[in-house]
């Protein structure tokens, strides 16, 4: 349901409604074989979750529904997520993963990424197959269950990377306009930090 732009700002109950609202959406777009938004656009989805309607009235009267209305088995559907959102217990509720990443830690996450995106290039492969922004934000978190710390993503990724927070490597440019991780030789510029 966080997926859903319109539904991100939904606090409390709504949240709730949003995710029972989003998981039927879910479900009756791969039982009709349409897109998710000929279901119930994600304006909808939103606008219902914030009002909560109880009734077909309500249900009707919601933004986001565009005088197109909710009628028969589809509103009866609608209610009843609606009903099971209000009555969702909070440890059930699936919030999106957030960046918890210290304030300390946000540097290395863009040298991390930077120096992904560019092994990627060089191994003529999507940045995201290496490692994902979730991926480095669990491995710089120290998460032992990270995807960087095992198998051949460990290998190619997340051991350079130890060394690279561990201050054991150095991320520079190699005059090509590419980036390279090499081991660092711990003499500072002249005159600099």
């Amino acid at each position: 349901w966080w997926r859903i732009k319109e539904a991100r700002q939904c606090r409390g109950a709504a949240r709730a409604i949003a995710q029972e609202l989003g998981a039927w959406r879910e479900a009756r777009a791969q039982q009709t074989d349409v897109p998710l938004r000929f279901v119930l656009p994600d304006l909808a989805v939103a606008g219902i979750a914030q009002a909560g309607p109880a009734t077909m009235a309500q249900l009707n009267a919601v933004r986001g529904l565009s005088g197109r209305g909710l009628r028969g088995d589809v509103a009866a559907e609608v209610l009843e997520a609606v009903k099971r959102g209000k009555a969702l217990a909070p440890e059930l509720l699936r919030l999106p993963i957030t960046d918890d990443l210290e304030r300390e830690q946000r540097p290395a996450a863009a040298l991390a990424a930077a120096w992904v995106a560019q092994l990627a290039k060089y191994e003529r492969i999507d940045a995201t197959m290496l490692a994902t922004r979730a991926d480095l934000t669990s491995f710089l978190a120290g998460s032992t269950d990270a995807r960087l710390r095992h198998g051949w993503r460990a290998e190619l990724v997340g051991k350079p990377l130890a060394k690279l927070v561990a201050g054991e490597a150095a991320l520079v440019f190699d005059g090509n306009g590419g980036l390279l991780l090499e081991e660092r030789s711990g003499v500072p510029l002249e005159g600099r930090l």
